[in-house]
């Protein structure tokens, strides 16, 4: 994922900080929409490279940790990664596995979303919910002299929430290649072997 910084007005900066406190006075009422989602998730990592973008990785994950749990299933997602082997975990290994996933998740935006610029994010188009009641809404990142990267993301509502289940960007699901990993490093080291990579891969990401 790829962004720029650019220079923008200061009323552009104010529309983000109240795009960010809508978030928190609505966060108990739940996001209403799957726009509400997605647009929630793109000002809080625009707004958060602004004030914490030439700081450590660390920072920019506390800040962006309760949007990243609040706008993705990320327990939904850990679970569907090991669907074959899940029945078989116990409940603290599942607990554990979530966990690390988590952080690993959270890592992730902080790392790559440093230097996220104010316009880099296309409008929204949002599809038809399918048979199951999930919806589609599609995005893009600017690359400055290249190709947008085409993002597209699938939500379902838990509660009252829409929440994020998985994420193609350029085609390629984001899931799925989680499931192609977790797979293949679960069949030589297990639960244990699984939730240490996930960790390492924590650990190298903060370390930049």
């Amino acid at each position: 994922m790829i962004a720029r910084r650019t220079v923008v007005t200061a009323g552009f900066w104010g529309g983000l900080a109240l795009a960010a406190k809508v978030f928190d006075a609505r966060a108990a009422e739940g996001t209403g929409s799957p726009e509400d989602t997605i647009r929630t998730l793109q000002a809080v990592l625009v707004d958060t490279a602004r004030r914490l973008g030439r700081v450590a990785v660390a920072e920019r994950y506390r800040a962006l940790e309760p949007t990243i749990v609040k706008t993705h299933d990320l327990p939904y997602i850990a679970e569907f990664a090991l669907r074959r082997q899940w029945p078989m975990l116990a409940e603290p290994d599942r607990q554990r596995f979530i966990a690390a996933f988590q952080r690993l998740s959270v890592m992730t935006y902080a790392a790559r979303f440093g230097n996220v610029a104010p316009d880099a994010f296309r409008p929204l188009e949002t599809g038809v919910p399918d048979a199951n009641g999930r919806v589609q809404v599609k995005t893009a990142i600017k690359r400055e002299g290249q190709p947008d990267v085409t993002l597209e993301y699938l939500l379902q509502k838990a509660r009252e929430d829409w929440q994020i289940i998985n994420i193609v960007a350029d085609g390629v699901s984001d899931l799925a290649l989680k499931r192609a990993e977790y797979q293949r490093v679960f069949a030589s080291g297990g639960i244990e072997g699984l939730i240490a990579e996930l960790e390492q891969q924590t650990n190298r990401l903060e370390r930049g």
